[in-house]
């Protein structure tokens, strides 16, 4: 009997399944709290994958804090005492609370470097691939090692990353504004409205104290299944003529360390490089993200968009959807925010949000293999029309 095996069939038999992918991340290692052991396990994991798959790899250690940390205690306690101090003392109540307003905007433009948390190692996966002549574009694919802590909608609502983060920033000022407003008019009405926004601060103290108790999720869909489409990219991606590709695994993805490390040792070219984040794979609808952000609406890169748009259209085996994201920072988001060219592919369910996000149930059960492989031809189908792209 003769056996029919094509060029790279043997190949393809011998790469393991996203789905097995999925179940070796979250069975076999399993949650990945930022830092963690099992964080560098995946990471080591990723390693070895990468170098199969015959790509240059590179692990870039830095040291990062938690999930949490103990920044808005701090806040909170500077509140209070502002408060009480304000009843015998009200300017240098006012000048307290000013250097509270400080801190809070200081954790919302830097929130990669609390201040109050003991920093442990993380570290980020890097694999190369280059072009036989110079390349035109690189492109860089960007997934989280760690995975996020359970949380339940309340304290998604509350506490989660941005809104927390905003939240002090507008609770300090309002703490500042009525002290001004009380020196101003001596009636203690102005006292009585500080005790609200300092309630608030304490709030969300308490639910920064329980978050620096809580564990991670196993993280199927947050992030296993990310990088598993990662890998999968990774190993069908080779052969692009114009076209640099770096694959990253980011280590304390969620409070941005590991993307901040990135960009210190890396000083990408802001034109000729396109970043594409990977997160929140593996359920729901398929989607790219056109535009996120709570404060200040952020445009994903416009050549990109266009690209997946006609990418998508082009294979109707994919069947992604363009999504505006209005909840938790995206990987991409501070990219977008300093004008990088970046887009974020992720699944949402009707809500708008990653499925079973912060949900103890983020198991491999949850995983669709038919999503990740969707995801998986999106992106190489992408990044291979980016390679016949001229740049402008």
């Amino acid at each position: 009997m003769v056996l029919d095996i094509r060029p790279g069939q043997h190949l393809r038999r011998l790469r393991e399944h996203p789905l097995d992918t999925v179940n070796r991340i979250t069975g076999e290692i399993g949650p990945r709290p930022a830092t963690s052991l099992a964080e560098a396990q995946t990471a080591a994991y990723l390693d070895g994958r990468l170098r199969r798959a015959g790509l240059r790899v590179s692990v870039d250690p830095f040291r990062a804090a938690g999930n949490a940390s103990a920044d808005g205690v701090l806040l909170a306690l500077l509140a209070a005492i502002s408060v009480v101090l304000y009843y015998w003392l009200p300017l240098p109540s006012l000048f307290l609370s000013l250097w509270s307003l400080m801190i809070a905007v200081v954790m919302l433009r830097r929130p990669d470097a609390p201040l109050l948390v003991r920093r442990r190692q993380s570290q980020n996966v890097l694999a190369t691939r280059a072009t036989p002549q110079l390349p035109r574009w690189r492109v860089v694919l960007l997934a989280p090692l760690d995975s996020p802590a359970v949380m339940d909608r309340l304290t998604r609502w509350l506490g989660s990353d941005v809104r927390s983060l905003i939240g002090r920033v507008v609770a300090c000022g309002l703490l500042a504004l009525f002290a001004l407003l009380g020196i101003l008019d001596v009636r203690r009405l102005w006292w009585y409205a500080q005790v609200i926004p300092a309630a608030y601060l304490w709030l969300l103290a308490l639910l920064d104290l329980r978050m620096l108790r809580t564990p991670a999720t196993p993280g199927a869909i947050s992030h296993a299944g990310a990088l598993a489409v990662l890998l999968a990219c990774a190993e069908d991606l080779a052969g692009l003529a114009q076209t640099e590709l770096w694959i990253v695994a980011l280590g304390a993805s969620q409070i941005g360390a590991g993307l901040a490390d990135l960009l210190r040792r890396y000083p990408f070219d802001s034109a000729a490089t396109l970043f594409v984040g990977l997160e929140g794979i593996g359920a729901g609808t398929l989607s790219y993200v056109t535009r996120e952000g709570l404060l200040r609406d952020q445009r994903a890169d416009a050549l990109l968009l266009q690209l997946v748009a006609a990418t998508d259209a082009s294979d109707p085996l994919i069947n992604a959807e363009p999504r505006p994201y209005r909840h938790d920072r995206t990987l991409v988001g501070p990219l977008l925010r300093s004008g990088r060219r970046a887009l974020t592919i992720t699944c949402l369910d009707p809500s708008g949000e990653v499925p079973y996000q912060g949900s103890p149930n983020d198991r491999a059960e949850a995983v669709d293999a038919q999503v990740l492989d969707r995801a998986i031809r999106l992106i190489v189908a992408l990044v291979r029309k980016i390679d016949l792209t001229e740049p402008p």
